[in-house]
C-alpha cells in the first residue's frame, strides 16, 4: 500500500453497563475513519480497558455505573451522590478493580478484547492498533500490559508488551521482551508507550527491523507530562526519517477519586520535517487536550523513499548498523541496571538490514507536503488551511481575549505562541469548537 491514510482516535474511558454500550461508543470514532477512506486506526493507550469494566465485580460496577449515569430531579441527583461517594471508599482506584478483576476472571478479559477488537477490524475492513490493557498471558503465568494489531479480516497480526515501566504501571506487571515491528497490510508497524517514546534506543532499534512508522500509545495526567511524550514522539520520527503518530487518553478516569486530575493530551500525526508547512513535523493535531476526536492524514511511502535517497541529511543510508551493540555498553557503565542486560547485536535478518538502505524507484515528488484533501471534508471543527483534517466530537469552549489572542496551549508546531510582535505573517486562529458543536445525530 503505496499512500494509506490514517486515523488517530483520541477518547475517554466510558462507564458502561454492556459491551453493547462500549461497541456503539466505538462505532462513533471508526465510522468517521472510514468515511475519510482511512485503512489504519490507532487508540490510546489504556483505552482497551473499557472492555473490562461491565466484568468488574457486581457491587463495584453497580455504583461506577450509579455515579456515572446522568440524572434529573433531586431524588436521583441524591442517589448518584451516595452512589458516587460509597464507590469511592469501597474501591481505591483503577488498580485493585483490574487486579480483582484478573484474580477471579484471569482469561476473561483478554477474550472479550480480542473479540471485541478482531470483529471491529473486519466490520470496518480496517488494520486497528487496539488501545492497551492488562492481561493474563497463560502461555507466561504473568501478568501483561500490551497492544494488540488486527488485520482487515480481524486476525491478530500481532501485539508489543510494555518493555520500559512508567509510575503508573501496575508492579505485578511482567516486561516485554523487546521492540519488534508488526507486519500489516499498511506497513511495518513499530509500536511504543508513552514512558519507552523518551528513549531514542526503542525507535532506533525499530527502524533498524524496517519499522516503516512509529506508532505512540500514551494516557498521562500532567501537562509537562505530555508535552515530553509530545515532543519525543516528534523527535523519534524526525531521527529516523519515519512517519509516526502520537494517541492519547483523555477525559475523567472512571476509577480514581473526584479531585483527581483527567487524562490529557493532543493526538497528532507526524511526518518528515520535509513534508509539513514551516517544516514542524506535524501533518495535524488535535485543538483540545480535553476533546474528543479523529484527526487523519495520507502517507506517501514513495516520497519518503525518495527522501531517504536525496534529503541532505541523509540519516538512514549512514545508520551505523555495525555499532550499535555499543549503546548498551555505554550505558552499562552509568545505569546499574543496564549492567543485566546483554549488548543489542545488529540485526541478522537480512531483510530487515536491506530496508533500511534500500531505496525503491519513484516517480519525482513535486511536492512533498501529504496531506488529506480537504474539499470533501464534513466540516465538524474548523480546518486550518492547508491542514489534515481535524474531527472534534466533544470540546469544551476555549476562553480567549477581546483581540482573539487568548490562553494557546500550543501552536501547530507544538511549541508556545509567538508573540504578535515575533510573528512574520498572521497565522489563522485555530477555534476550539463548543461542546454542542458536534452531537451524537452528527456521528451517526
Amino acid at each position: 500500500m503505496e499512500k494509506p491514510i490514517i486515523a488517530v482516535i483520541q477518547h475517554k474511558i466510558i462507564v458502561t453497563k454492556t459491551l453493547d454500550e462500549l461497541l456503539t461508543y466505538f462505532h462513533r470514532f471508526l465510522r468517521i475513519a472510514k468515511t475519510k477512506g482511512s485503512q489504519l486506526a490507532l487508540f490510546p493507550e489504556y483505552s482497551g480497558l473499557a472492555v473490562g469494566i461491565p466484568m468488574f465485580p457486581g457491587w463495584r460496577n453497580a455504583l461506577l455505573k450509579e455515579a456515572a449515569a446522568p440524572k434529573r430531579g433531586i431524588l436521583p441527583k441524591l442517589k448518584s451522590m451516595l452512589a458516587g461517594g460509597a464507590a469511592n471508599v469501597m474501591r481505591a482506584d483503577l488498580k485493585k478493580a483490574l487486579l480483582m478483576t484478573l484474580q477471579e476472571m484471569p482469561e476473561s478479559l483478554y477474550d472479550v478484547y480480542i473479540s471485541v477488537f478482531a470483529d471491529l477490524a473486519q466490520q470496518y475492513d480496517m488494520t486497528i492498533v487496539a488501545g492497551s490493557l492488562y492481561f493474563y498471558d497463560v502461555e507466561t503465568a504473568s501478568i501483561r500490559h500490551a497492544s494488540f494489531v488486527f488485520g482487515p479480516d480481524g486476525s491478530l497480526l500481532g501485539r508489543h508488551d510494555q518493555v520500559a515501566t512508567d509510575a503508573v504501571t501496575l508492579d505485578a506487571v511482567q516486561l516485554g521482551p523487546g521492540w519488534t515491528p508488526i507486519d500489516t497490510p499498511v506497513g511495518r508497524i513499530g509500536l511504543l508507550f508513552g514512558y519507552e517514546v523518551l528513549y531514542p534506543e526503542p525507535a532506533r532499534a525499530l527502524a533498524y527491523q524496517g519499522a516503516e512508522m512509529l506508532l505512540t500509545l500514551a494516557a498521562t495526567k500532567r501537562p509537562a507530562t505530555y508535552h515530553k511524550i509530545r515532543q519525543a514522539a516528534l523527535a523519534r520520527c524526525q531521527e529516523n526519517q519515519l512517519y509516526g503518530a502520537a494517541a492519547f487518553l483523555v477525559g475523567e478516569d472512571p476509577f480514581a477519586t473526584p479531585d483527581a486530575p483527567p487524562f490529557l493530551g493532543r493526538s497528532a500525526i507526524f511526518a518528515p520535517l520535509e513534508f509539513t508547512p514551516r517544516f514542524t513535523g506535524v501533518m495535524t493535531e488535535l485543538g483540545s487536550v480535553q476533546a474528543e476526536g479523529v484527526i487523519t492524514a495520507e502517507w506517501d511511502y514513495p516520497a519518503l523513499r525518495e527522501l531517504w535517497e536525496t534529503s541532505d541529511t541523509p540519516i538512514r543510508k549512514r545508520m551505523p548498523l555495525e555499532q550499535v551493540g555499543l549503546l548498551a555498553q555505554v550505558y552499562g557503565r552509568a545505569l546499574p541496571l543496564a549492567s543485566s542486560s546483554e549488548p543489542l547485536p545488529a540485526p541478522t535478518d537480512e531483510a530487515a538490514r536491506t530496508a533500511l538502505l534500500q531505496v525503491e524507484e519513484a516517480e519525482p515528488v513535486e511536492e512533498t507536503r501529504i496531506a488529506a484533501p480537504e474539499e470533501d471534508i464534513p466540516i465538524i471543527a474548523p480546518i486550518l488551511p492547508t491542514e489534515p483534517p481535524i474531527i472534534a466530537l466533544d470540546a469544551p469552549e476555549t476562553p480567549s481575549d477581546e483581540d482573539g489572542e487568548g490562553d494557546v496551549l500550543l501552536d501547530r508546531s507544538g511549541e508556545p505562541e509567538p508573540s504578535p510582535e515575533q510573528k512574520e505573517t498572521p497565522e489563522p486562529e485555530l477555534k476550539t469548537p463548543d461542546a454542542g458543536d458536534a452531537t451524537e445525530d452528527d456521528l451517526v
